[in-house]
């Protein structure tokens, strides 16, 4: 078949899926929308490889959330791939940490995750890349047809409109009544979601903890909300407002300029004089405003010198962050869930790249929360 491409307001993914599904296609299939980027091989009309810009698509976090590895093991993994440039599933399989089997199962279910996630696309560019033969994976074989991939899209449809209707946000907290939970051995999901909801995380925060995507969360959630186990509790949803964001409105670089064009010029200045944390903020601001290509391109080359920024101030050499603050007092501050799991990771043994690398945030975002933990004097940095 020849190739295609398209926006999704003309044809969503699961029309796309099914499409390319029952004429087996085999090529690359690549879809876009804002900054996420994923990529499909197929082949015959199997997904054969997938791969994701996002950190809580990677195949180190689906092992997490799914009780195969703990973070010090995929940091270990890590280590050795960055060493022997072999892939994590072979790495895992060969060192005994994870049976060849399930590696396989996870594989999969990465692929079928990264595909659904898309699925509720609204916007966004696809384009499908016709081949005579698939390339050949390197690593495990793995394949999931896009057939079943579309029958599981349709069962979601119901089933996340059933959840909404339950949890309208991941900003809300819960309670659970533990006389009314199935059964649960220690470590196992249930006890670790009971756990994290005695806690009072929100549920962005469970999913955070957990390294979980949402569907897989928020289907859990619901089974106990059916038992009348878990429901939304009566504490007013979480703010959006964190310390990084405080610390930005404080140093006051995002005001009162009248255009884009004299944001993005503040935003080059700060830049030239090597201030990336200011220009990249500015940059954002002006995107916010008059969104086009060309503030597009500048927001990325503004977050690529802010990453080389803070990578260097951070990061390497490799920095140890401890608390400065009592857990206590952390409960008591406006936090993000993203804030507040990066802040539960802090042991006084990982380095900040250590914490970054295994946590299902992007590099950038965390980085920039870690810089805003130092200027809030929450957190210390010492040199390993």
């Amino acid at each position: 078949m020849r190739g295609l491409s398209g926006d999704f307001s003309t044809m969503p993914l699961k029309d796309l899926v099914v499409y390319l599904g029952n004429r087996r296609a085999t090529g690359s299939l690549k879809v876009e929308r804002g900054d996420v980027r994923k990529q499909l091989e197929l082949r015959e009309g199997h997904v054969v490889s997938a791969s994701s810009n996002q950190p809580r698509e990677f195949f180190g976090q689906f092992l997490i959330n799914m009780g195969h590895l703990t973070e010090d093991q995929l940091e270990k993994a890590f280590s050795t791939q960055a060493q022997t440039r072999i892939f994590l599933g072979k790495i895992l399989v060969m060192t005994g940490l994870v049976p060849e089997a399930t590696v396989r199962g996870t594989l999969s279910h990465k692929f079928r995750e990264m595909i659904l996630d898309a699925f509720h696309w609204e916007d966004g560019d696809f384009l499908f890349e016709a081949a005579d033969t698939a390339p050949e994976v390197a690593g495990l074989e793995v394949s999931v047809d896009l057939l079943d991939v579309h029958r599981e899209g349709e069962f979601r449809e119901t089933a996340w409109q059933a959840i909404h209707a339950v949890f309208p946000s991941g900003a809300v907290r819960l309670s659970v009544d533990e006389r009314k939970l199935p059964e649960r051995k220690p470590g196992s999901m249930d006890e670790r979601i009971v756990q994290l909801i005695k806690e009072g995380l929100t549920i962005d925060g469970i999913a955070l903890a957990l390294h979980a995507t949402d569907f897989f969360l928020y289907q859990r959630l619901y089974a106990l909300y059916r038992l009348d186990a878990v429901k939304v509790s009566d504490e007013p949803p979480e703010s959006e407002m964190s310390v990084v964001e405080e610390e930005n409105g404080e140093r006051g670089i995002i005001g009162s300029e009248t255009s884009s064009d004299e944001v993005l010029q503040a935003a080059q200045l700060f830049l030239d004089a090597g201030n990336a944390r200011d220009g990249e903020a500015l940059a954002r601001r002006a995107h916010e405003m008059s969104p086009s290509p060309r503030t597009a391109e500048f927001v990325k080359a503004a977050q690529e010198k802010l990453l080389v920024h803070l990578r260097r101030e951070l990061a390497d050499p490799p920095r140890v962050p401890t608390l400065q603050v009592a857990p206590g007092h952390l409960k008591t501050l406006q936090l993000s869930a993203p804030e507040r799991y990066l802040l539960s990771r802090i042991d006084g043994r990982r380095d900040v790249a250590a914490i970054v690398h295994v946590s299902p945030l992007q590099e950038l975002d965390a980085l920039k929360f870690f810089a805003g933990f130092v200027d809030a004097t929450l957190v210390k940095l010492t040199p390993r």
